[in-house]
């Protein structure tokens, strides 16, 4: 990674451009769409300051070139709680610095601190690059399938 690339937790005026890095990440993901102000009001639900949730960003000179979310869920298997990490995304022309990998690191000592046992995320199926690297980072497959259904 580059020196002068900084992880932090998120603010309010990085707002515009977390929402332009979602419309990015959801453009790859069947399951989403790009949706501007949901991505919006989601972010900034995010970011009202509970605990149980994180938004971090990579900023280079000024510049939010990555960003990962992570949320704190209680797990019956594990017996406390478990971290849900969405949203890890990075600019293309900043990809293989190790952006993502440092956002990860950072998620990871903070579920540390709360407890957690367990990162657990979802990736687009037809997503091979983010299969990779995930697995570079030590995630593994799990038998297990995302199911969803909408409410009215």
């Amino acid at each position: 990674m580059t020196a002068a690339c900084t992880i932090r937790e998120a603010r309010t005026s990085d707002l515009d451009a977390l929402v332009e890095l979602l419309g990015m990440l959801f453009s790859l993901e069947a399951d989403f769409a790009v949706d501007a102000r949901r991505q919006r009001d989601g972010l900034l639900q995010m970011l009202e300051g509970a605990k149980n949730r994180l938004v971090l960003v990579a900023d280079t000179a000024g510049v939010v070139v990555g960003m990962a979310t992570a949320q704190v869920v209680v797990s019956t298997a594990e017996g406390g709680p478990s971290l849900l990490v969405e949203d890890v995304v990075v600019r293309p022309e900043s990809r293989g610095l190790g952006i993502g990998r440092a956002l990860l690191t950072r998620i990871e000592a903070w579920g540390t601190r709360l407890g957690a046992t367990r990162l657990q995320l979802l990736a687009d199926r037809d997503n091979a690059p983010s299969h990779d690297f995930y697995r570079a980072c030590g995630f593994m497959p799990t038998n297990l399938v995302c199911l969803r259904r909408t409410l009215p």
